[in-house]
């Protein structure tokens, strides 16, 4: 299925996409200090989602040298907490849920209000390089794995330590499992768009 991934290009984009991300992390009361020492997951997980989306901006914009500096400072970043996330692989209103291991291959495309947990990846599969594309709201638990040519729609829910290796069409929907299938035909409308799920 051919889907159109939306990237920042303009400063209005850039900062539209931070503030629909920061601010689902907060930054007043105690957390303003906290964001500013860096003292737990809310300031790293804030602080990510700003370097990683500057980073963007100045791949796409053109601005090399600027480009490069953002890119070494977020690859160093991402080292130190784990979080593989390259620029340019998930749309606006792209959610971290913990500080920890995630991993993401650089040419998997993901829409719009995707959600990862701690110990995800979405990897390349073993006999070709076909990478995972994901729709808008996909909603990936604690210890998923997606590979290969997996196309997924939109707000499917992908649970715990399941195994995606193969394309789910089908919207809105749950699956689970090794090799994963749809156990419940509920997904991420029926949870709430709107809430934050943990």
């Amino acid at each position: 299925m051919e889907r159109e991934y939306k990237r920042i290009q303009t400063k209005a984009e850039l900062k539209d996409w931070l503030a629909v991300e920061t601010a689902r992390y907060p930054n007043s009361g105690k957390y303003r200090l906290m964001n500013l020492l860096m003292l737990g997951d809310n300031a790293v997980l804030r602080r990510h989602q700003v370097l990683l989306r500057k980073t963007e901006y100045y791949i796409n914009s053109g601005h090399k040298i600027l480009a490069s500096l953002y890119k070494m400072h977020l690859l160093q970043f991402q080292i130190k907490y784990g979080m593989h996330v390259p620029p340019n692989t998930f749309g606006r209103g792209l959610r971290l849920m913990h500080v920890g291991e995630i991993h993401v291959n650089d040419r998997v495309r993901g829409g719009e209000d995707c959600c990862l947990h701690v110990n995800t990846s979405m990897v390349a599969g073993g006999f070709n390089d076909a990478v995972p594309r994901l729709g808008d709201g996909v909603l990936v638990f604690i210890g998923a794995v997606i590979c290969g040519d997996a196309d997924i729609a939109s707000n499917v829910v992908i649970g715990a330590n399941s195994v995606v290796n193969r394309s789910i069409h089908e919207e809105n929907v749950t699956v689970s499992g090794n090799p994963a299938q749809i156990v419940s035909h509920k997904g991420r409308l029926d949870m709430g768009k709107n809430k934050e799920v943990h």
